[in-house]
C-alpha cells in the first residue's frame, strides 16, 4: 500500500503522523516535499549531546514488514539527508539515507542507534536521488538501496532488539544549515520481510 494516497497539501491519510513537524511541507499529486530546518538531524555520538528533532512522517507498524521510497533531493551541505526510518524511540532507531559527505559526494549512508549512534557510508552515487528500502524480521533488519528500482544493492544487516510496534517513516535532515529539500514520490508498506537480506530479493 502507498501510504501517500489521500495525502493532498497538508492534509495526511492513512495513520501518517510528525514526530517534529517541519514548518513547510506538503503533498502535490502524492508527492511530499520538505524543506527541513537548519540543525535538525537524528544522531547520538558517542557520549555526545544527542540531535533528535529531525522531522520524521511516520506510521505505526506491528511485526515484519517491508518499507519502500523514492527520494530525489537537493542537498547544500555535509549531512543533509532524505531518508527511511525506523524508530522505538529516542535512542533506538535507524535509518538509511540518501546523504551529502563531508567531502560533498552523494552515497547512501546508514545510521543504527542503540543509546549510541554508528555511522556507515555505502556506495556513492551518481546522482542525489534512488529508492530507499527497509526491512524487518523479527529483531531483525535489512537496508538496501537501488537506482532502478528493480535491482537492489545491500547496505546491512543487523540485530536490534526492539518491541514488536515501531514508528516506521520517512524523514528529511538538515544539521548545520538550511537550503535542504527533498522529495518522496510514495511510501509503500507490506507486512512481510525480504526473504534474502543479503542478496535483496
Amino acid at each position: 500500500m502507498n501510504l501517500f494516497e489521500g495525502c493532498t497539501g497538508n492534509v495526511l491519510a492513512n495513520g501518517l503522523a510528525w514526530l517534529n513537524e517541519p514548518l513547510d511541507w506538503s503533498f502535490e499529486n502524492q508527492v511530499l516535499t520538505i524543506i527541513p530546518e537548519p540543525k535538525t538531524d537524528f544522531f547520538r555520538g558517542y557520549q555526545r549531546v544527542p540531535s533528535d528533532n529531525a522531522c520524521l512522517l511516520y506510521v505505526n507498524i506491528t511485526g515484519d514488514f517491508t518499507a519502500v521510497t523514492y527520494t530525489a533531493a537537493k542537498l547544500v551541505e555535509f549531512g543533509d539527508a532524505a531518508a527511511i526510518t525506523m524508530r522505538a524511540g529516542a535512542t533506538q532507531w535507524a535509518k538509511l539515507c540518501l546523504e551529502r559527505s563531508p567531502i560533498g559526494d552523494v552515497a547512501a549512508v546508514s545510521v543504527v542507534t542503540n543509546t549510541w549512534s554508528d555511522d556507515a557510508n555505502n556506495e556513492l552515487l551518481t546522482r542525489p536521488e534512488c529508492y530507499l528500502r527497509l526491512t524487518r524480521a523479527g529483531d531483525v533488519f535489512g537496508m538496501h538501496y537501488s537506482v532502478d528500482g528493480a535491482t537492489w544493492r545491500f547496505v546491512r544487516t543487523f540485530g536490534l532488539e526492539l518491541p514488536p510496534t515501531i514508528k516506521v517513516g520517512i524523514h528529511a535532515q538538515a544539521p548545520f544549515v538550511g537550503g535542504c529539500e527533498a522529495t518522496f514520490n510514495f511510501f509503500t508498506l507490506t507486512h512481510e520481510a525480504v526473504k534474502d537480506f543479503r542478496s535483496g530479493e
